[in-house]
């Protein structure tokens, strides 16, 4: 009987995406779940323009059932509407 390895794997993007938190604060987005993270805990209050597409990319790429690259585009798109890309 074979035993079963759990592996703890990070998906990161190839380039990150970096978003601002503050006034004069950069936050380095590496991956999905570094996105998820920020949309869920400081995104802006403005969460129109793509937010909840952003989210659903980010779970469906970190679920293994949607592209990463697709996540990171969602996100680019939600940061830019919520005036928060650096």
């Amino acid at each position: 009987m074979a035993d079963i390895i759990e592996v703890d794997f990070h998906l990161v993007w190839r380039y990150p995406v970096f978003i601002r938190t503050g006034q004069s604060q950069r936050q380095r987005i590496e991956g999905p779940d570094a996105a998820l993270d920020a949309l869920n805990n400081s995104w802006a209050t403005v969460r129109g323009g793509g937010y909840v597409e952003a989210k659903r990319r980010c779970v469906d790429a970190l679920r293994r059932r949607g592209s990463a690259e697709l996540a990171r585009q969602r996100f680019i798109q939600a940061a830019i509407a919520a005036g928060v890309l650096a």
